[in-house]
């Protein structure tokens, strides 16, 4: 395993400081980077998701109405699946921009089930107008506890390349 892909960084005996993103050179096209841990989504998170981001239809904030119209099965709302894919953040932590996202599907996700995610290299090159970066096309996934696909994408990010950035100022 490439030494990059270490979650902390020795500094001295003892002493470490924690890497968050993969540089730019490090990522190969076919890699496969699970990110984990898993997130389960529950009664109460759901209601708490939708009332910070202002979601307040029935079917979201009130579990009695969402029972009696799909049953013992109540639905997350899709924005916080994909918000949800934050979870691929600690891999991609030194993204510069997301610059598309396109091949989007999500599928029901329900009170209960949990999510486990993973991201594919699909491309990379380096860019033609910023040297100190490259641009990564990634096939991002989300996979439930059964291990049935229920939300995918394609996005295409412009990432750092090693010691450049704000991260070689900071010392990671």
């Amino acid at each position: 395993m490439k030494e990059s892909f270490y979650f902390l960084k020795a500094v001295a005996d003892n002493v470490f400081i924690e890497r968050i993103g993969i540089d730019f050179e490090d990522f190969e096209v076919g890699q496969v980077f699970e990110h984990r841990p898993g997130r389960t989504f529950t009664e109460a998170s759901c209601l708490d998701y939708a009332f910070h981001s202002f979601d307040l239809t029935p079917f979201v904030t009130d579990q009695v109405y969402a029972r009696r119209v799909y049953g013992d099965r109540v639905r997350v709302l899709e924005t916080f699946i994909l918000s949800a894919m934050a979870h691929t953040t600690k891999t991609f932590g030194k993204v510069v921009a997301n610059l598309e996202m396109s091949e989007c599907k999500i599928l029901p996700v329900y009170v209960g089930d949990t999510l486990y995610f993973e991201s594919e290299i699909l491309s990379k090159r380096a860019s033609k107008s910023r040297p100190e970066q490259g641009i990564l096309s990634v096939y991002s996934r989300a996979k439930n506890q059964h291990s049935e696909c229920v939300c995918a994408y394609k996005r295409t990010l412009l990432v750092y390349r090693k010691n450049c950035g704000p991260y070689a100022a900071a010392g990671y």
